[in-house]
């Protein structure tokens, strides 16, 4: 290699190397973060002067990076682990108190909830171990078998990883439309649900509608969580409160017992009726596990049954966010079109036939229209976690919380940590900003730049800037 060309290499290894390490320091980690180009000027809100002025031009390949803000470990490391971690804050704020939340809403009567689907038809499964040693999957001793001959008993010891875990012993018997109807319409039984545990508190309460909703108010948040046979339960923070929301006790007599109590009615009586292949009508209704344990602050942080601490329940929750369908063997970002499409992408023999399932309803039914947008989920069509307006903190207030502290992190104190910031009164501050901060950005790609690009984008970017300044200076 002669020593012009190894100069040049030297030097558009140099210029990559500037541009990714500059990517980095912006994206703070981000796997694979938004590139953008525009710029950004700040201006005093009284006087109109420019404070200061930011362009993606002066970055050394001319793109601004800003972190993805993908949820699924999957997908981003970084992101997921931020997003857990907001989770946890959100959700052990309703249970515990803190950031806007009064303390005293630790007093008030709630239960950690998991309400579970129906049974679609007998699957694999894998049971925690007992005494050192996991049980058998379906140990039967009259070994029956199905319509179809197979074997409807497994004395397999199946591990949590077992990839045979969740897989039907028989996929014909399993009712796979029955399966993707629920999971479809699982939000909108969701629904019922809450409708219907309002109405047993009041009648509890023995008060009508209106009075109850004068005194009391139902908070709850909900996580999703998907099941090893494909199909999601809900793990659920159901808090009564005043009507004032958190800040205020229930006005009224009630126990945490009779709030449990109306949670399992509510469960029981709860149901929705949908149509199905064949001018059939299929009624949904949620599965007969159903696990209550009270919320107390005297809970011991590791039961495993009986009373929950607020802390474990938030971080039990704040778990499942980083997961999606991956463990199926779909893609963690795309969209999916049919059943075969899922097939090549290397999903389980179990969601194919799920989504070919959900292909079915799409046409026979207008309400189904949808469902082929939710193919990569399974037919799943709500969000990871949903929360009632007045339940706690929101993401939209920690995520401009851990922006002020970037921005005021020379005014803070060394230790100061992003949830410090949050105690400050955001609605005084932003009142008494003086500056507004007017923008012009669009996207231009996802991901770093690779070597070749990063060096070529960089010496681009030079040549702009080089190009302005003799117009300047002309």
């Amino acid at each position: 290699m002669s020593t012009h060309a190894l100069s040049h290499t030297e030097l558009l290894f140099q210029l990559a190397s500037l541009s990714r390490s500059r990517a980095g320091e912006q994206a703070r980690g981000c796997v694979n973060p938004i590139r953008l180009t525009g710029s950004s000027t700040t201006v005093h809100a009284a006087t109109g002067e420019v404070v200061r002025t930011y362009s993606s031009d002066d970055e050394p390949d001319g793109h601004t990076y800003v972190r993805c803000g993908n949820r699924r470990a999957a997908v981003c490391p970084s992101c997921s682990r931020e997003y857990k971690g907001d989770a946890w804050h959100l959700l052990s704020c309703g249970l515990a108190g803190g950031k806007t939340v009064p303390e005293t809403v630790a007093q008030h009567p709630a239960t950690f909830a998991t309400f579970t689907a129906p049974s679609f038809g007998a699957v694999h499964r894998h049971t925690r171990p007992t005494n050192g040693r996991t049980s058998p999957c379906r140990a039967r001793r009259d070994r029956p078998r199905c319509p179809h001959g197979r074997p409807l008993s497994c004395v397999r010891r199946h591990d949590a990883d077992d990839p045979q875990v969740g897989q039907p012993l028989c996929f014909q018997c399993y009712d796979y439309t029955a399966h993707a109807a629920w999971q479809w319409w699982a939000p909108q039984l969701w629904r019922y649900f809450t409708m219907a545990l309002r109405r047993r508190l009041a009648r509890t309460a023995g008060m009508t509608m209106k009075a109850f909703t004068s005194a009391a108010k139902v908070s709850y948040t909900r996580v999703v969580e998907f099941q090893a046979r494909g199909v999601v339960h809900f793990h659920v923070v159901i808090r009564l409160d005043g009507p004032d929301g958190p800040a205020t006790p229930p006005q009224l007599d009630l126990t945490v017992t009779e709030l449990e109590d109306a949670v399992r009615h509510a469960a029981t009586h709860a149901h929705k009726d949908v149509p199905i292949p064949g001018g059939q009508t299929l009624r949904l209704r949620w599965g007969k596990q159903l696990d209550l344990r009270t919320i107390t602050p005297g809970a011991g942080r590791d039961n495993q049954a009986g009373p929950a601490h607020p802390h474990q329940v938030a971080a039990y929750l704040a778990k499942y966010l980083t997961k999606s369908t991956e463990d199926f063997g779909l893609p963690v970002a795309g969209k999916l079109y049919s059943a075969n499409h899922a097939a090549k992408h290397g999903a389980t023999p179990h969601a194919v036939r799920l989504i070919k399932a959900a292909q079915q309803l799409v046409p026979i039914h207008d309400d189904y229209e949808r469902l082929k947008d939710r193919y990569a989920t399974l037919g799943y069509r709500g969000h990871p976690i949903t929360k009632s307006r007045a339940y706690s903190v929101t993401f939209g207030a920690l995520r401009t919380a851990r922006r002020h502290w970037r921005q005021r992190r020379a005014q803070l104190p060394a230790n100061a940590a992003v949830r410090d910031v949050l105690d400050v009164d955001q609605a005084e501050h932003d009142t008494t900003a003086t500056t507004v901060v007017v923008g012009d950005w669009r996207y231009a790609g996802r991901g770093y730049l690779d070597t070749a690009a990063a060096a070529n984008a960089t010496r681009s970017a030079n040549l702009a800037r080089i190009r302005r300044a003799d117009d300047v200076t002309s």
